[in-house]
């Protein structure tokens, strides 16, 4: 193993561009009721009354004495809202005199239009717990408005109502595109620079050298759903290639796919389409290990006996057997996994085995691909609302008790004629779980082109601004293998449409394509937005040379090239992105000591060698044998001795 030593060099700060923001004040009188009454709130056609049952400090407020759903607490907001302005609105819920009943919240608003009721959020509340209820709206007005006012409904006649911790923000000023595009600059670039050096005098820079960075993929994940029926029509692979860098199987992973009858089992699509994936570099995630709706569930599995757990039965069987097959098939394949889909208005495995089923379900699952995130994904989160209180209490939930939730997957199939900024300020309330959130399908359905085009920007725009949003896939592109009428943007004839030509134009507006020339110290500095990037070095009367590098978020994005196109690194993630970590650096930390060694030995000792970290084979002999055993052993003890200690360079600079 031959070993180069070179030297650090100059490092610079990424610089940040601060957006706009809006939204630090609750705009509420009284919001927590920590006054000890009901001041700033008033009674919507029932008793109110503080009260000492709270969410949080030492009261809440009391509807009781309702005589009807419509019954509740309210509070007025007019005057502090301006027309146009969104807000998100939140509050934490309970009942009491019923197990469980289902809350709301509402704006009423008159104008010169009359009384407009918009329901803002809704969730099922129990009398054992406190909910959270989320939702927003933007303010509308026609001609004068004479009253607006947030008030809390729901429950039937007699049921009494506590409301605690209530805010309304203002997250939009009005002008939701622009303060998209500040949050794009802030959140989805940086600065940085590339340094070139000769090749024979790694101290020696070099100037007047022509820098040509092309990025050539995304950070920010964009991707589509892929048809199995369409894995030999040529056109539908090469645009799929050429416009995607992330895949979700349409149909192929789901269990009627994998098993549609008992004891049949089939990947074969789904190998086909991960094989093509693979071979082109596109990254997939896994939809889905089960699906919670009946309707998607086959008749053999219907038909099984079944018991809540911790009670054998015949679906607790074939529920264990389809997870341990379907997630050993595809580990190491899939980044992520879906894992019971659809939970906010389906329950089929719950209702037979038990609400415990899915947290074993997690789980499990954890426990077979322990890198694979595991996604929490449901509908009617973010394109209508009506699910996102109950999505995110599920969330907390299965986190409190112990689920490996490592993600939020949101079904966008929106409606015409959307608001981007209350998808904003819903994105903004999924984001409260403070867990990656994915757009795992995305689709707009509208009949005029261009409008469709207008709306497909709007919501890329307000997603890709999101500071929590990682991904966006569409679910389908071409006219001829769509699930949906009027939400394709590529035509029959491979021709794009007004949608399909907006998507390309704002993919090139967020790839970043520049050049420049290194200046007396031989740097050139960049600005540009995070993923992979061809590097092309050119020094007049030579030949160009090219080489890659990646922009990473979080990082000090310093690199440094030699002429002939050697990246040199300087950070333990330059080390990996260049493939030049030692074999024997097992963990990834860029130092091989004790911790290398436990991994060795824990996958020595393991009836599955690469259970534990998949990413990094401890097979570091050379040749591999396929066996973990003492000559990687010896392996990893040469590289211990190259490489011990944190503050040595060679760790760094060593392959």
């Amino acid at each position: 193993m031959q070993t180069k030593y070179f030297t650090i060099y100059l490092f610079l700060s990424a610089l940040l561009t601060f957006a706009p923001s809006y939204g630090a004040d609750n705009i509420l009188t009284n919001p927590d009721f920590e006054t000890g009454n009901t001041s700033g709130w008033s009674s919507f056609w029932c008793d109110i009354s503080a009260a000492t049952v709270p969410h949080s400090g030492s009261y809440s407020g009391l509807a009781y004495n309702r005589t009807d759903n419509w019954n509740g607490i309210s509070q007025s907001l007019l005057g502090l809202i301006s027309d146009g302005q969104t807000c998100s609105v939140s509050g934490w819920v309970k009942i009491q005199n019923a197990p469980s009943a289902d809350v709301k919240i509402t704006i009423k608003q008159t104008d010169d239009g009359g009384d407009k009721y918009t329901l803002i959020g809704q969730s099922t509340v129990s009398d054992s717990g406190w909910a959270n209820i989320t939702g927003a709206f933007t303010l509308s007005i026609n001609g004068t408005l004479t009253q607006l006012f947030m008030y809390f409904e729901g429950p039937e006649a007699g049921i009494d109502l506590y409301v605690d911790d209530v805010s309304v923000i203002v997250t939009s000023g009005g002008d939701w595109e622009t303060e998209a595009n500040a949050r794009i600059e802030q959140i989805r670039k940086c600065d940085f620079s590339i340094t070139v050096v000769d090749p024979n005098n790694p101290e020696l820079t070099i100037p007047d050298v022509n820098v040509q960075v092309s990025q050539t993929k995304h950070h920010f994940a964009f991707g589509s759903a892929i048809s199995r029926h369409q894995m030999s029509n040529t056109d539908y692979l090469d645009f799929f290639k050429d416009h995607f860098e992330w895949a979700v199987m349409e149909n192929a992973s789901k269990w009627y796919a994998n098993e549609p009858s008992e004891d049949y089992v089939t990947y074969e699509d789904a190998d086909e389409i991960y094989t093509w994936c693979s071979t082109n570099n596109i990254k997939m995630r896994g939809h889905c290990i089960f699906w919670a709706s009946e309707n998607m569930v086959q008749d053999w599995i219907k038909a099984l006996s079944y018991a809540p757990l911790p009670a054998a039965s015949e679906l607790r069987s074939a529920v264990e057997d389809r997870l341990d097959s379907a997630v050993n098939h595809f580990k190491g394949k899939f980044l992520h996994w879906d894992v019971n889909n659809e939970m906010c208005d389906n329950s089929f495995f719950a209702d037979r085995l038990g609400d415990d089923i899915c947290l074993w379900m997690f789980q499990a699952a954890a426990a077979i691909d322990p890198s694979c995130i595991l996604f929490l994904n449901d509908y009617n989160v973010i394109s209508e609302g009506y699910n996102l209180s109950t999505y995110k209490q599920m969330a907390y939930n299965l986190i409190a008790q112990g689920a490996p939730v490592g993600g939020l997957g949101v079904q966008c199939h929106m409606s015409t004629g959307f608001d981007p900024a209350v998808v904003k300020a819903r994105f903004d309330a999924v984001a409260d779980v403070n867990l990656p959130v994915w757009v795992t399908e995305f689709d707009i359905s509208q009949p005029d082109e261009n409008i469709r085009a207008d709306e497909l920007e709007d919501f890329y725009r307000v997603a890709f601004s999101h500071p929590t949003v990682e991904g966006i896939l569409m679910w389908g592109f071409w006219e001829d293998s769509h699930w949906r009428e009027d939400c394709y943007i590529v035509n029959s004839d491979w021709s794009l449409n007004a949608a399909g030509v907006r998507y390309e134009t704002i993919m090139d507006e967020w790839t970043t394509n520049d050049s420049a020339v290194t200046d007396i110290n031989g740097i050139a500095d960049f600005n540009g937005f995070y993923g992979t990037y061809d590097v092309t070095l050119t020094l007049p009367g030579e030949d160009p040379t090219v080489t890659t590098i990646k922009i990473n978020p979080g990082e000090q994005n310093i690199f440094r090239i030699d002429l002939t196109g050697v990246p040199i690194p300087t950070t333990c993630r330059q080390v990996q992105d260049f493939d030049l970590a030692l074999p024997g650096d097992l963990d990834g930390d860029c130092i091989v000591n004790h911790t290398d060694l436990q991994v060795l030995t824990n996958q020595w000792l393991s009836t599955d060698p690469y259970a534990i970290l998949p990413n990094y084979s401890p097979d570091i002999s050379s040749p591999e044998d396929d066996n973990v055993n003492l000559l990687d052993f010896a392996f990893l003890a040469l590289d211990w001795l190259n490489c011990n200690n944190p503050q040595d360079d060679n760790c760094l600079r060593t392959w």
